[in-house]
């Protein structure tokens, strides 16, 4: 029988597992806790191909023992990702906010040193949740039904002012959505939400005149080195 743990966040709770070492979340109160209808947050959880769906049995609040339908910390936050802040209602906004910036150090917190902390004192060994730059054009795709190559959103995050003009490394004033693992770049999970809507500015912008177009690069400058102190 797993033992639900409960781990404040934002005046409210996030109700987890651990299953083989790693945190699993109780899928329909977090989702609730944003203001997100359960059903059809499961429902789109079920189509994807991303997606880590269990059942694990818990003893609910009434002493009954019920199967809860749980996920696993990246699917959780693939799940925020595809959520657009502005498609919630204004009290449920300052709440998805902080799932999307924060949870994730939260939750990790609790599990690898026994307690919750806030994220802005973030210690250095928890590393932050990230997907590349392949992954986040994938995740797109499947949510949005698109089928664009990863050039062709690396070149939209160009044009936006994410990147610099060659290669994935981001300008300096961006670097907050972005992290280096030590030998390419990667996109922060919680930063997905805003880089898909800048890119689909970018795409908007540029259909009305097909002509304009930017040239795709190749990939092949897709893993670089972090810029070195001055460059822009």
């Amino acid at each position: 029988m797993n033992n639900i743990v409960h781990i404040p966040f934002h005046g409210g709770e996030i109700l987890a597992i651990n299953e083989g070492g790693k945190p699993h979340i109780i899928l329909r109160p977090a989702v609730e806790h944003i203001g997100l209808d359960y059903p059809t947050q499961y429902r789109k959880l079920e189509s994807k191909s991303w997606a880590t769906v269990g059942l694990a049995p818990m003893v609910a609040e009434d002493g009954k023992t019920r199967q809860m339908v749980t996920v696993d910390l990246r699917t959780f936050l693939m799940l925020l990702a595809t959520i657009d802040e502005r498609r919630v209602s204004d009290e449920a906004r300052p709440i998805l906010v902080a799932y999307q910036n924060e949870v994730a150090d939260v939750i990790e917190a609790y599990f690898t040193q026994g307690y919750a902390f806030n994220p802005r004192m973030r210690a250095a060994a928890i590393g932050p949740m990230t997907v590349t730059f392949d992954d986040a054009m994938a995740l797109y795709g499947q949510d949005r039904g698109y089928d664009y190559p990863t050039p062709f959103f690396t070149q939209g995050l160009r044009l936006a002012g994410f990147l610099r003009q060659a290669g994935c490394v981001p300008r300096r004033k961006k670097r907050k959505f972005f992290f280096f693992n030590g030998t390419s770049w990667e996109i922060q999970a919680w930063a997905l939400p805003l880089l898909f809507a800048r890119f689909e500015d970018v795409v908007r912008h540029f259909q009305p005149h097909p002509w304009a177009q930017p040239r795709l690069d190749d990939g092949s400058t897709e893993r670089v080195l972090p810029l070195k102190r001055g460059e822009s």
